[in-house]
């Protein structure tokens, strides 16, 4: 019989949080699905660790060399029977009912939704806080000003997408989800499920020249683009570079990035700041912030 979901764990070097992420799957109240577990060329022992784990539902499938997180996705969404694909990354993890709840949202959604995130718990070292996206009237236009996928590993969607969507752009060794969610929102909407049900581990800091590389390539993928989907697009390119240079202390970098950001876009600058600002704030000051035990 054909499983309903079909799960895809992309997992490299991660032998410390793989078997958590994957007994978050074997703990489901939904359990009509098949999990497939893509090693992407570790070197650790993530292999005998995920292959001590016996149950008829997963799938494991070593790639010889790493190509990359597009990839290792990509090679379990070709591998999917299922009529609905999740992710997981191998150092999140998800509660309980959550294919549960998103299987019954999507069965009872419009066409034209081809899937739903839901709300997280953002877990850093010493504490945590819950992360809500909204979702705007124009899932296309908000795709453009960064990646919403919030993050992918509370994603569900139809398989049936990817008959027009396509797969992730395995080039691409950042950012590789902004860009296919781009090209979702030009067919397809999803929706979000006000509910809590994945932790997913924060803290992880990229370096610049890799953030950089990805963004430039990011770029050029998009120059046929309307030349005002594009300027977005570079306003928020230009605020990741201000990011990731900030993040790696190129504090005088980040700066020169921040302008530039400003600059093509000051409108659309503000309001993302002004957004962000907010968010962090309410997060600080929440009740709903804390503090998790060492």
């Amino acid at each position: 019989m054909m499983p309903t979901v079909s799960i895809i764990l992309p997992t490299y070097n991660r032998v410390g949080s793989v078997q958590a992420a994957i007994h978050s799957v074997l703990e489901q109240t939904y359990t009509d699905y098949e999990l497939i577990v893509v090693d992407d060329g570790s070197m650790d022992e993530t292999a005998s660790h995920v292959r001590e784990i016996s149950d008829p539902r997963l799938i494991y499938v070593l790639h010889p060399q790493n190509k990359g997180a597009a990839a290792a996705r990509n090679t379990g969404m070709r591998m999917a029977r299922g009529d609905y694909i999740a992710f997981l990354d191998s150092d999140d993890t998800w509660h309980p009912q959550k294919l549960e709840v998103q299987v019954e949202f999507l069965k009872n959604s419009p066409d034209q939704v081809g899937g739903c995130v839901t709300s997280y718990r953002l877990v850093f070292e010493d504490h945590s806080v819950i992360r809500e996206i909204a979702m705007e009237p124009s899932f296309y236009e908000q795709s453009l000003k960064g990646c919403n996928l919030s993050p992918g590993s509370t994603l569900l969607f139809k398989k049936e997408c990817l008959d027009k969507v396509g797969f992730q752009n395995e080039t691409l060794k950042r950012f590789e989800d902004w860009e296919w969610q781009i090209r979702f929102a030009r067919f397809y909407e999803w929706q979000r499920v006000p509910l809590v049900l994945a932790d997913i581990r924060a803290g992880h800091t990229v370096s610049f020249e890799t953030a950089k590389q990805a963004l430039i390539q990011f770029q050029s993928l998009v120059e046929a683009f309307p030349d005002a989907d594009k300027k977005t697009i570079k306003m928020v390119i230009f605020y990741e570079l201000f990011y990731a240079s900030w993040k790696n202390r190129l504090y005088k970098l980040s700066i020169k990035y921040l302008f530039a950001c400003f600059m093509i876009a000051p409108l659309s600058f503000l309001n993302l700041s002004i957004t962000t600002a907010y968010r962090k704030i309410r997060e600080f000051f929440s009740s709903k912030l804390q503090r998790v035990p060492k």
